[in-house]
């Protein structure tokens, strides 16, 4: 890297399989990170007291593997390992010119399988000679405190990933948001989801709106439920998606029409304030978590197929 290149930390965990660097976009490079921009990362990490323990010995959740540990392997144990300098997982968004590539790209980066967050950014002045520190503070202390309450999480990307990410920043940026506001403001309301603490119930209730607000109206008679809605519109749209809605991933052979039935008796049971049963009435949801990746995963995929068909989208809503 130039010393007066800007660059945008990932701050996933990460195994990288595929050839680095990897061109994003347009003067837009994933790679891993150089000894400048590792120990410009590490100061505001060790700075910012995200990682209070791990830092208490000069150390990063980065410059680890964790391996089960075979002395307690009934209790699914893990051991962090250190790794070899050059094996460390630091990795970043080398870019140039402005950042407004970058704000656009973190939020389409919203909408990939495994979403890569660019919570931080190091934006070199060039009248200064310096580099500036961009960050969303309630997003990134979200994001870390998260990672820190649930190490080790290290997600798998390849250049498959890397090109849809590359793909679905094109679709964003040819978008008429003039004529399609709705699929750009729904895209922003995801982005906003980030600012809620990831175990926060609200989060359900967000992904539902998201959902309600892309594609349905307000109903008119018991006929035109938001339910029943969504369920049929989903069923239709999903067709067209390009990789396949897969409900037995996460709910075996339960008809779709009962999950989204039980996803809204769970919506309801969050937004008056009660205790979710997974034990009995919420079964087939099995529990918080898988109800919350399914539901992210359908915000995805509409967003991804709105930017190809935006015009199905705004048909869809008034219909």
């Amino acid at each position: 890297m130039s010393e007066n290149t800007s660059f945008a930390f990932v701050a996933n965990l990460l195994d990288v399989n595929c050839n680095l660097p990897f061109k994003v976009i347009e003067d837009c490079y994933f790679q891993k990170a150089d000894s400048l921009q590792i120990d410009k990362i590490k100061n505001y990490l060790s700075d910012s007291g995200h990682f209070t323990q791990l830092f208490r010995f000069n150390l990063s959740p980065y410059e680890f593997v964790y391996v089960e540990d075979t002395n307690m392997p009934q209790q699914n144990t893990l051991t962090g390992q250190p790794l070899e300098p050059q094996d460390w997982k630091y990795y970043v968004l080398n870019f140039y010119d402005d950042n407004s590539k970058i704000y656009d790209l973190s939020k389409t980066a919203n909408l990939v399988e495994i979403e890569l967050d660019f919570g931080l950014q190091f934006i070199y002045s060039k009248e200064l000679k310096i580099f500036g520190i961009q960050k969303n503070p309630i997003y990134t202390f979200n994001y870390f405190h998260e990672m820190n309450s649930r190490l080790p999480l290290v997600e798998s990307i390849d250049d498959i990933i890397l090109q849809d990410l590359g793909s679905i920043y094109q679709n964003y940026q040819q978008l008429d948001e003039i004529k399609y506001p709705d699929i750009k403001e729904a895209i922003n309301m995801l982005e906003e989801l980030k600012h809620i603490p990831h175990s926060s119930k609200f989060k359900i209730l967000g992904l539902f709106t998201i959902i309600e607000f892309l594609i349905t109206h307000k109903s008119i008679d018991t006929g035109d439920s938001i339910t029943r809605q969504v369920t049929n519109k989903i069923n239709l749209l999903s067709k067209r998606f390009s990789k396949k809605l897969n409900y037995c991933q996460f709910f075996g052979n339960t008809p779709e029409n009962t999950v989204w039935k039980k996803l809204y008796a769970y919506r309801s049971n969050i937004a008056h304030g009660g205790k979710p049963d997974f034990a009995k009435e919420l079964l087939v949801l099995k529990d918080d978590l898988t109800a919350k990746k399914f539901l992210k995963l359908v915000v995805k995929m509409l967003l991804q197929h709105s930017l190809i068909e935006p015009q199905l989208y705004a048909d869809l809503k008034e219909c």
